[in-house]
């Protein structure tokens, strides 16, 4: 129970970790956002709308309205995804541009002002026009059912309406056209052969007349019978064949004129079938790709390799199926001319045997064999007839169940759409780059922070002011952010100057300096001015562990520095000092930044006698140090900035001043300049007892704490530990902190 109580602790306190980062960046966030939507609105509002006609189709198996078996067998059935793929076809396109002129729409041409006439029987122009208006057509097979929806998109919402109306009639026409050719081709071929075959039928009637009349026809004798009725066998098999090798004709005809794909037949065979399939398959999934991606992209090329391949392969399986029929013809008319010359020889044997029973017979026999084939074929002949004439009629098995819609809002661009999408990316993306910006962002926040980056213990954490955190606003995470990109935050401000530019420095830009650090001004003295804020508090927090972590006497000089500017060490050593007063310490502080000194200012003391007077004279250290009006605590302020800073501070005069105020304080804390800009105070190391580094939350970067740490390794300096200014309390301590601090601030 206690493990599940201290996880749920842990995630909560992980939740408001995360929660206080993104309020942290709240307005980098807020930006990013608002900047994604307005590029969405801009960019939804400057394009051209685009209006979706919508229709429904429905297709089933066709009928078989015919009951002879050949014609059943020519008029094979064309699955879903064949009509999709004709649908989105050119050759429907053409036809549906050249009946509505579209090459004349300006919704379709875009003419400039004196551009010459397009010349609309270019081969070049009509396929590319063609091309453009198949990729505003889409047709999607309603998953479960027959139907399919097929939508059209124009900026004119009429035009639309008009062209997907055009292509339903020019589609359904198309199938009437394709369907019954088949029906035509063998109608009119039939007629050809009924009119040769009636005219072989009235030659033989003739000559039986002719035969009977000059010749007194007797009976047949017992001999003469069975070679009549071979002749009669051989009569009914020629008829059979010769309507066979007419069947086997019409069919390779129709075969040989059909267009690839296009055959009927081609459904009953397995081969031809998958690969029409594979072939309208991969053509729509060309298609599709075709709307984001470019041709030349591999898997585009690759995809067309794979459509080329499958269209050979399906021409191939044509030609062998073509072949096959014409054989079967080959075969069909090798048996009718063998079975003529048969007959013909058993005719020869007739007129040598020179009986008129025998003659007259079989002529009988094969008129009556040829008026049956003719019987045969006027029967094909009339139904072909029939299929030929229901091209006036529509396609039964395909019909518009729903024609084209007006439509009344555009389609493309959906601005809810886009805005909802910029404001969801945006909201994600916001808090992606607050999240980003607190990584990149790797300054010293905490006291965990501290000991990751230098090794060394956080002796105290000053509080940052509630306002001062609430009150970051688009500008300052503007400037952090600029910081980061540059990859520089204070470091510019670290980089030392030359010492002839420092000497000339004028007090007033010191002032001004100073002026400008707004957080250094209400840090100033707060342990006397606010003796109840938290960091006042925090402050004597700070006095409590400085006295308790060394033996008593042992540590008595104390030098403050920072690895950058404006780090709040002057503010940590005046605030520090007045604690160890109050405390009955007696405590001097020492301004020994001769470069950019702040000690006279925050105490208000006029000129007077400083410390770079006393290095660079010969007078008495008594009359260096001037009392404040706070008990116990004396000042040694800076003085006159002079040319050579380090020389003095390391002379012979700062040592002696080192041990006379160890003699006669307490405390001796010495202000001093950043680490990384000048070496003030790894010179003034060695005089003093120990080192205390001060840091600024979320200002100091981790790679100048490592630094500071390194130099002060490298000179053997002592440094017992870090002060961490300006301390977010709820990245440092959580949630209860900042209880305790509304708490601290009521009372």
């Amino acid at each position: 129970m206690a493990e599940v109580v201290v996880e749920k602790k842990g995630l909560i306190e992980q939740v408001a970790h995360y929660w206080h980062i993104i309020l942290k960046w709240k307005w980098t966030a807020g930006l990013f956002l608002a900047a994604v939507v307005i590029i969405a609105a801009l960019y939804s509002f400057s394009l051209t709308p685009i209006y979706t006609a919508r229709g429904t189709i429905w297709i089933e198996e066709a009928p078989n309205i015919l009951p002879f078996e050949e014609i059943q067998r020519l008029d094979g059935t064309i699955n879903q995804q064949s009509h999709s793929q004709l649908l989105n076809s050119r050759a429907l396109a053409i036809e549906v541009i050249d009946q509505l002129k579209l090459y004349e729409n300006p919704n379709f041409i875009s003419k400039k002002k004196n551009q010459k006439p397009i010349d609309t029987s270019n081969p070049i122009f009509r396929d590319q026009f063609a091309k453009s208006f198949v990729s505003k057509i889409t047709v999607s097979p309603i998953r479960g059912t027959r139907l399919v929806a097929v939508n059209f998109s124009n900026r004119d919402p009429k035009t639309a309406s008009e062209v997907l109306n055009a292509i339903f009639d020019k589609y359904i026409e198309m199938l009437v056209r394709r369907k019954y050719t088949a029906s035509e081709q063998a109608a009119q071929f039939l007629t050809t052969q009924i009119v040769a075959l009636r005219d072989e039928i009235q030659a033989a009637e003739d000559r039986l007349a002719q035969l009977g009349t000059e010749k007194d026809i007797l009976p047949l004798t017992t001999a003469e019978t069975p070679l009549v009725n071979r002749i009669t066998e051989v009569n009914q098999a020629l008829t059979t064949a010769t309507l066979d090798r007419i069947n086997r004709l019409a069919y390779y005809n129709q075969l040989k004129s059909a267009p690839l794909g296009e055959v009927p037949e081609a459904i009953s065979n397995p081969n031809v079938q998958r690969l029409r399939d594979q072939y309208a398959s991969l053509s729509r999934e060309y298609a599709k790709r075709l709307a984001t991606l470019r041709p030349e992209y591999p898997d585009m090329q690759r995809l067309k390799s794979e459509i080329d391949a499958t269209s050979e392969a399906l021409r191939l399986e044509m030609e062998n199926v073509t072949k096959i029929a014409y054989a079967d013809y080959q075969t069909a008319l090798n048996k009718e001319q063998s079975l003529k010359r048969h007959l013909d020889e058993m005719k020869t044997e007739v007129y040598k045997a020179n009986s008129s029973s025998i003659l007259y017979n079989s002529l009988r026999i094969e008129l009556e064999n040829k008026k049956s084939l003719l019987e045969a074929l006027s029967k094909r002949q009339s139904e072909t007839d029939v299929a030929s004439r229901l091209k006036d009629l529509q396609a039964i098995n395909v019909w518009v169940v729903d024609k084209a819609d007006y439509p009344t809002s555009p389609a493309f661009p959906n601005k809810r759409k886009n805005l909802l999408i910029a404001l969801l990316a945006g909201l994600a993306g916001g808090i992606g780059l607050a999240f980003g910006i607190e990584y990149l962002n790797a300054t010293v926040k905490t006291s965990k922070d501290v000991t990751v980056s230098s090794g060394l213990p956080t002796l105290g954490t000053i509080p940052a002011f509630e306002p001062e955190i609430k009150a970051k606003g688009p500008i300052a995470e503007f400037g952090m952010l600029i910081n980061l990109i540059k990859g520089r935050d204070s470091l510019d401000k670290a980089k030392p100057r030359p010492a002839a530019k420092a000497a000339v420095q004028t007090r007033a830009e010191d002032d001004a300096a100073i002026s400008s650090d707004n957080n250094n001004r209400k840090i100033d003295l707060i342990v006397e001015r606010e003796p109840a804020s938290i960091q006042a508090e925090y402050y004597r927090s700070l006095r409590t562990t400085l006295l308790v972590s060394s033996p008593p006497g042992k540590i008595k000089s104390i030098l403050f520095t920072s690895p950058l500017a404006r780090d709040g060490k002057t503010s940590t050593v005046t605030n520090l000092g007045i604690a160890l007063a109050q405390g009955g310490k007696r405590v001097a502080i020492v301004d020994s930044d001769l470069r950019k000194p702040k000690v006279h200012r925050i105490f208000d003391l006029k000129d007077g006698w400083g410390l770079s007077q006393f290095l660079s004279s010969f007078i008495e250290a008594s009359e260096i140090v001037r009392p404040t009006r706070f008990q116990g605590l004396s000042v040694i302020t800076a003085g006159p900035i002079p040319a050579n800073p380090i020389d003095l501070l390391t002379s012979e005069n700062m040592d002696s001043l080192v041990g006379d105020l160890k003699k006669n304080f307490d405390y001796v804390l010495f202000d001093s300049p950043p680490i990384l800009a000048v070496s003030d105070a790894i010179a003034m190391g060695p005089l003093v007892d120990a080192v205390i580094l001060v840091a600024r939350g979320g200002r100091t970067p981790l790679s100048a704490m490592r630094q500071a740490r390194q130099k002060l390794e490298t000179h053997r300096i002592k440094c017992l530990g870090v002060v961490l200014n300006s301390v977010n309390l709820i990245e440092q301590d959580g949630h209860y902190a900042k209880q305790y601090y509304h708490y601290a601030k009521s009372e």
